[in-house]
């Protein structure tokens, strides 16, 4: 069952999406990119030290893997490295459950939608290769590259950008964030956003505090809770 904080769910216009472990599946390919970089070392990325890269820069996971294994090679050199190796595990990332269903139904009933990722503007890219057509729902994408981005999560940045871009541009508390780690969650509650949280399962409880909403699968969202319109999840029948 959904996990709610007391306080009550606040109305919002506009939703904003964290994309890796949020709509697609594809935090485990970035864990598999940095495992296989760290074969040739002998080293293990544990579950622990996924926890603590989710959600933030790439630059910040490369940094972390060097300084926690000590690795005799330049910042710089393992970054090209790991984007090679995420970009040639990426090319077919599925969306997570219940996902397509959402993302239609508010494009349908006319919820403006934006992205706010980590990822860089390539990477991204490719992931969204296999689901270009649903990618056409969201009014824009915001990536950790982006020029006006001055710092990635847990800094509300990401999210005040993405929601500087909508035209007319909402104020934060009009603003639903989707979030699956830590960072994440940190950095839509300092915008000023009500967060929606779908954790990895790996993650501990208290990870997920502070939540406005914390669910198992996107399936499990009811609109109607932030004041948007209603979604029938039942099978639909046809006759005839």
């Amino acid at each position: 069952m959904p996990e709610a904080n007391t306080k009550c769910f606040q109305k919002v216009s506009h939703v904003i999406f964290d994309n890796d472990g949020t709509l697609m599946d594809s935090e485990r390919v970035y864990t598999t990119a940095i495992q296989n970089l760290l074969n040739r070392f002998g080293h293990t990325f544990t579950n622990e030290h996924k926890t603590r890269c989710m959600g933030r820069p790439t630059q910040f996971t490369v940094d972390l893997v060097i300084e926690t294994f000590d690795l005799p090679v330049e910042r710089k050199e393992l970054l090209v490295q790991f984007e090679a190796e995420s970009s040639r595990l990426l090319t077919n990332v599925p969306l997570l459950p219940g996902v397509d269903d959402l993302l239609r139904h508010l494009y349908d009933q006319h919820v403006p939608m934006a992205i706010a990722t980590s990822s860089h503007r390539d990477s991204f890219r490719i992931k969204a290769r296999p689901h270009c057509e649903l990618m056409s729902v969201f009014h824009h994408i915001v990536c950790g590259t982006d020029r006006e981005l001055k710092k990635g999560k847990p800094a509300p940045d990401i999210f005040l950008l993405a929601a500087s871009r909508f035209q007319p541009q909402p104020p934060p508390h009009c603003c639903l964030v989707f979030e699956d780690s830590p960072a994440g969650l940190q950095a839509g509650l300092a915008a000023g956003m009500q967060v929606v949280m779908i954790p990895d399962p790996l993650l501990p409880v208290e990870a997920t505090k502070g939540a406005t909403l914390v669910l198992r699968s996107m399936a499990e969202f009811q609109p109607e809770l932030f004041g948007l319109p209603y979604i029938d999840y039942s099978p639909k029948f046809s006759f005839g």
